[in-house]
């Protein structure tokens, strides 16, 4: 046999020829391809009075500026057979930190590092035409009631969507990693780079809908199971709406995973990171929500929308969803969760806070939240209010019993079709637990001072 040697020059040339005839002009390559997403920055202020309840603390803030993009693109459907794929860009990490210890000294290359960028989605969509059933096959967000709706959940697997029987959808998966925005760095067995959980999730629902003369009638339940993790977790929710009241009853009840197996037990045991440590938590937890609305723009032309609600539990503690940023829960307000001086937050995967999750917690929040819309609906304004108490007990013994309230006026600008400029000022004011602490310095015993904290969130989005 006799062996061809060919020069660099000539070996490119062969290859470009022998990939012209799959060539094809850019126009031609992406005609029937969908392309959607959005552009955001944020700006957050974050300032503390009285940090961890301590009156002595440096009062501080914390500024960040952030990016986001999204572009997710769809190939038309080929055969019944479609291909999706979703790239996404996210800064969350530049810190200004205006009046810290340190000023003028935030973290970043120049103006901020470049944050994370990557593929977000990528998957097949199957849709036969014998039958109403979508089948997702590949990475795909996770839009569940327990996780975020938006773009930062996901996960690789498989996704069946059937809607043969009017008015109902049942949908079943199957991922055998996923990736929850919540999740700290390396807080899991299984986890391969801090917000990747290497563990199965199974999900099965059923959502029925129906309109009739006295308006929209919904219903729906959730059911899922992660190996090591959650036993068990059930969202159900039942709703009803006309042209201008809304009503929404929601439920979630969990058994969390407490052996020694649980990947929980490096976030909430007693060893700080010992795998294979006994989880030390609440294994019954639910949360019950009750959502009154109204809307008088479309009846009554009048440009004003009101809501009231009620949140609380009855087991144990609150852990009921994967991620409570985002999830299906209805609620006014924007940070009397998920932080230590409330101490409430629903996510499973997050710490529980000074006073540890495996003791007894019970909260009762009330909220309501008016809007009023002007310029052609185009300018927005409103104004949340939030009251609520977060009692933790171990035994008979009262470990903490705070009051919380929360005042935010917001405000929205639709500056066209894609264009929303947006913002809020977050007041919150929470009552010192009933508790001592031993003051370090003069080791004299003394009560925790109220915390104090605000937020400013300035947004502009571009849609496209």
């Amino acid at each position: 046999m006799k062996f061809l040697k060919l020069s660099l020059a000539a070996s490119v040339a062969l290859g470009a020829f022998s990939t012209a005839s799959f060539a094809q002009p850019l126009e031609d390559a992406i005609k029937g391809i969908d392309v959607s997403g959005y552009l955001r920055y944020r700006y957050n202020d974050d300032r503390y009075d009285a940090n961890g309840f301590n009156k002595d603390s440096v009062a501080n803030s914390n500024a960040t500026h952030r990016w986001k993009a999204v572009a997710d693109f769809k190939a038309p459907v080929a055969d019944n057979v479609a291909f999706n794929f979703g790239i996404l860009y996210n800064n969350e990490s530049q810190n200004v930190n205006h009046g810290n210890t340190y000023p003028g000294q935030g973290s970043g290359l120049g103006s901020g590092k470049d944050g994370s960028f990557g593929v977000s989605t990528f998957n097949a969509v199957i849709t036969p035409d014998s039958t109403a059933t979508t089948v997702i096959i590949g990475k795909q967000r996770l839009a569940t009631p327990v996780t975020n709706a938006g773009d930062d959940d996901r996960g690789t697997g498989i996704l069946a969507l059937n809607s043969d029987l009017e008015g109902f959808t049942f949908a079943a998966g199957a991922f055998d990693s996923w990736s929850i925005d919540d999740v700290h760095q390396g807080y899991a067995s299984g986890s391969n780079d801090g917000t990747s959980v290497t563990k199965p999730l199974y999900t099965l629902a059923g959502i029925y809908g129906v309109d009739t003369a006295y308006g929209h009638f919904g219903a729906q339940l959730w059911g899922f199971y992660i190996q090591d993790a959650v036993d068990a977790l059930g969202f159900g929710e039942l709703s009803w709406n006309n042209a201008t009241f809304d009503v929404a009853l929601q439920y979630a009840l969990a058994k969390l995973d407490n052996s020694d197996s649980s990947i929980l037990g490096v976030l909430h045991g007693t060893g700080v990171g010992a795998r294979g440590n006994k989880s030390n938590i609440s294994e019954s937890n639910d949360l019950f929500v009750i959502n009154l609305g109204a809307n008088f723009a479309q009846e009554y032309d009048v440009p004003l929308d009101v809501k009231l609600g009620w949140v609380t539990n009855f087991q144990d503690g609150t852990a009921v969803t994967l991620n409570d940023d985002g999830t299906a829960f209805k609620y006014a307000g924007a940070i009397w969760w998920q932080n230590n001086a409330t101490g409430i937050s629903t996510s499973a995967l997050l710490p529980r806070g000074v006073h540890g999750f495996g003791n007894e917690q019970e909260i009762s929040v009330f909220y309501g939240a008016i809007g009023y819309s002007m310029v052609d609906s185009r300018l927005r304004i409103g104004l949340d209010y939030v009251w609520g108490n977060n009692e933790v007990t171990a035994g008979n013994v009262t470990l903490r019993d705070t009051d919380f309230q929360e005042i935010t006026p917001r405000i929205s600008w639709k500056h066209n079709k894609n264009l929303t400029i947006s913002g809020y000022y977050a007041y919150l004011m929470t009552d010192a637990p009933n508790v001592y602490y031993t003051d370090p310095v003069t080791g004299n015993d003394r009560r925790f001072e109220d915390e104090d904290r605000q937020r400013v969130r300035v947004e502009v989005k571009y849609s496209f």
